[in-house]
């Protein structure tokens, strides 16, 4: 029978799951707690929700945010990696910190509704946020405005000393 202490962890989790853009599911046998713990700091840094939740629950919670899939992967010790916003930040973090990597076991990864395995998610990691993507589109539009007004800035700047030379040798 279920506690109200785990239909509070369900219906939080299912709403967590719901709203995510990207879901890391990682086996963490064999880190310490300090690593653990330091984990968790560099997830809280980058905006990212970090949890560990018995299978059961996770399975309910998955069913009742309409994921399917993710069921198979339900086995052993499972720590959650949840990202609203950018789905690639967890990704950056466990690439950015190496030690992480190599003791994290990726088992599986929800990325905006489809299920990725691991191969794909170090290509995930390696690309750019949305943020430095509408940073680069915004470079690449603003580039031919500023070169032309260069050229155009140029070319006065030439005739305006055209013009003073021509002065000084009138004088």
């Amino acid at each position: 029978m279920p506690t109200p202490q785990k239909e509070q962890i369900v219906q939080e989790m299912t709403d967590k799951f719901g709203r995510a853009t990207s879901i890391y599911l990682v086996d963490f046998t064999g880190m310490d707690v300090n690593m653990t713990t330091e984990l968790r700091r560099n997830f809280r840094e980058a905006q990212v929700e970090y949890r560990v939740l018995k299978n059961t629950l996770a399975k309910i919670s998955f069913q009742n945010a309409g994921i399917k899939g993710m069921d198979e992967y339900l086995t052993g010790v499972n720590g959650y990696a949840i990202s609203y916003d950018d789905p690639t930040l967890p990704a950056k973090v466990l690439e950015k910190n190496k030690e992480y990597k190599e003791k994290l076991k990726l088992k599986a990864a929800l990325f905006e509704g489809n299920i990725v395995g691991t191969d794909k998610v170090d290509n995930l990691a390696k690309l750019p946020s949305r943020t430095e993507l509408i940073g680069k589109i915004a470079m690449m539009l603003n580039s031919p405005m500023t070169k032309l007004a260069m050229t155009l800035n140029g070319a006065m700047a030439n005739l305006l000393n055209a013009l003073k030379a021509l002065e000084t040798k009138k004088k």
